[in-house]
């Protein structure tokens, strides 16, 4: 029976405050993966996820900051446009 790939959380991860909203930057890869994941993830616990994995962990960061300043937090928090809410 093959183990299940462990989760690296990448050390850029972290808390960026915009506008005074905490947003949580979460970049993570399984191991032995070839690309990093980027999530976002609100106050509310909302969480946003790209769909395109990236080279290395920076450029994950770099994205996540370049979208918070460019789109503002309203973009990520309280169900903004871009966030599908899931069906319960």
């Amino acid at each position: 029976m093959e183990r299940e790939p462990n989760l690296i959380i990448s050390g850029a991860s972290q808390r960026i405050v915009e506008e005074g909203v905490s947003l949580k930057v979460e970049i993570y890869k399984l191991e032995g993966g070839d690309g990093w994941s980027l999530e976002v993830v609100t106050e509310d616990g909302t969480s946003i996820v790209w769909g395109d994995l990236f080279d290395d962990d920076q450029a994950a960061l770099e994205e996540a900051v370049t979208t918070i300043h460019k789109e503002g937090v309203a973009a990520f928090a309280n169900g903004g446009s871009n966030v599908i809410p899931f069906k319960r």
